[in-house]
This record gives C-alpha cells, structure tokens and sequence, in this order.
C-alpha cells in the first residue's frame, strides 16, 4: 500500500487579489459556499477560502493524476463534530485521506495524506 503526501502554501495577499464570485464558485462546493456566506468576519473569511484553497491543492499533489480533469467542488473540505478538516471526494471516494490545515499572519497552509 502506497503512502503519499502533498502540501501547499498560501499567501492571504494572492487569495485576496483573486476573490471575486468567479473564484468562489470555481473553488467552494455548495457546503462549503453555504459555511463561507454565514461568515461574517472579512478575514475569516479570507482564511476559510484560502485553506480550502491550499487543502485542495495539496490534494491534487497526492494524486498527481485523475482520470477526468479535476474540479475543485467535487472536493469538499469540511470539519466533523471537534471543528477538524476532512475531504470528501468524488476522485476517490474509498481512499482514507488526512488533511491538516493551519494559519498564520499571512500564509495558510495545508498537509494531505493518504495513508
């Protein structure tokens, strides 16, 4: 059984230079569009977009390839009870994936493993 891990860096300047209802529709599943709206704090915001950005992306880069072109809102980055991210994915529904995301001033950034 392979083990791979993929990982990605965000800055909040880049994320905050492409949002526009375009960029949120291209990266945020419906639950995830739904949890963003009933933000109301602007940076929160901000850090929400752009961790499931850099989650997202980190995704990507464990499977390197997909059968069929990737889209963003076929994998949905969501938290359980205890407010931790999980993936779900339409790419690989039975892959037991781990993803981590954390911020700092400027930067989010994000861990995905599948073990």
């Amino acid at each position: 059984m392979s083990k791979e891990i993929g990982v990605d860096l965000v800055e909040f300047a880049q994320i905050k230079e492409k949002i526009n209802d375009r960029f949120i529709k291209r990266i945020l599943s419906n639950k995830e569009l739904s949890r963003y709206n009933s933000i109301s704090n602007d940076q929160r915001k901000l850090e929400y977009i752009a961790g499931r950005f850099a989650a997202k992306e980190a995704y990507t880069k464990v499977y390197k390839n997909f059968s069929t072109p990737l889209n963003f809102i076929d994998v949905e980055v969501l938290t359980d009870e205890f407010g931790a991210p999980y993936i779900e994915s339409k790419y690989m529904p039975n892959d037991n994936i781990k993803i981590s995301i954390s911020h700092s001033k400027n930067y989010v950034i994000a861990v995905c493993l599948k073990e």
